[in-house]
């Protein structure tokens, strides 16, 4: 069984990234793997953002960062997955270390046309 960080890893969006750099990015970003159960449904603050790396969900696309779910329109689990929520102004926005994983990721994701601005809260 793969960890959640060889997941990330398989992910486009995360390509050229370590796993040592996942790792650090998880605790500079604040990020928290959300497991959930087909049926459970899935909101959270609006400061965040959420990525699917594994199953399904409505409305989320696999390996796409997007706005946190609200109380007004949840999402719902398709089948078991796995969400990694990170908080958004600190994805978004690079701190002074300039961190590759950081630089990385967001080439990435100006690659894949995710759209940034949504992004912020």
């Amino acid at each position: 069984m793969k960890t959640e960080f060889e997941l990330l890893q398989a992910l486009p969006l995360f390509r050229k990234i370590s796993i040592q750099g996942l790792q650090t990015m998880m605790d500079c970003f604040c990020g928290e793997f959300v497991h959930l159960k087909k049926g459970d449904t899935f909101l959270g603050d609006k400061n965040k953002a959420a990525c699917l790396i594994s199953g399904k969900v409505s409305t989320l696309e696999l390996g796409r960062f997007c706005p946190m779910p609200t109380k007004e329109l949840p999402y719902t689990a398709i089948e078991d997955c796995l969400i990694l929520v990170m908080e958004s102004h600190m994805l978004l926005y690079p701190c002074y270390g300039c961190c590759f994983f950081h630089a990385q990721l967001l080439e990435n994701m100006r690659e894949d046309g995710i759209d940034l601005k949504a992004l912020e809260c």
